[in-house]
């Protein structure tokens, strides 16, 4: 065999190989992700029941705070009462990576009590903020709290800023919910400098 040619099957073989594990990475992350929040479901139902903090897992370092849920494609002129059992997911308490890899984290829990209203949530965009790829201005989103508290948003903007860009996380005295992403989607090399934020706020 002309070594040109054994050369390049080797490389051949290579990128495949390479191709198989990335895309192993990825589904496992996949399942990683969704596999928790069957588990985070599972704490989020006795937190509700007695409004008290539970681990999804006993070695876990957080717990889930509250229920986001997403209305359905083609509703949102539906009353925003209806039609909130399309894309729900659980928000975990703790800003950190690890805590990244199992669902969307709070970052600022926007209580009345500490005089900031704006709610902070940040999540992945290749699991469960990939929601967010394509949301209009007018979109209704749920979130339920651990004291079971309910409020209503609408989504009045969207925008693409730097990860130094600290004016996301700027305090209001309205109800506000800010939900905060990678971006671009779909990006061959995930940890950018790019954030996609959500703007909404409370309605009703």
């Amino acid at each position: 065999m002309p070594k040109g040619l054994y050369v390049h099957r080797i490389g051949v073989i290579l990128f495949f190989v390479l191709a198989v594990l990335f895309l192993g990475q990825g589904v496992y992350m996949q399942a990683k992700a969704h596999f928790a929040q069957y588990l985070i479901e599972q704490a989020w139902q006795r937190t509700i029941k007695d409004q008290q903090p539970h681990k999804p897992w006993s070695w876990a370092d957080t717990y889930p705070v509250a229920k986001l849920s997403f209305v359905e494609a083609g509703k949102g002129n539906e009353s925003p009462d209806e039609h909130f059992d399309g894309d729900s997911m659980y928000v975990l308490e703790g800003a950190s990576g690890r805590n990244l890899a199992f669902g969307p984290v709070q970052i600022q829990d926007g209580s009345i009590g500490k005089g900031n209203r704006n709610r902070i949530i940040a999540g992945h965009n290749d699991t469960h903020f990939s929601i967010l790829e394509g949301v209009k201005r007018g979109k209704l989103i749920k979130l339920l709290d651990r004291n079971g508290i309910e409020v209503i948003y609408k989504v009045m903007e969207t925008q693409i800023v730097h990860e130094s860009d600290t004016r996301v996380l700027a305090p209001s005295s309205d109800k506000q919910l800010t939900l905060i992403t990678c971006y671009p989607f779909h990006a061959l090399r995930a940890g950018g400098p790019l954030r996609f934020v959500v703007h909404a706020e409370a309605v009703g």
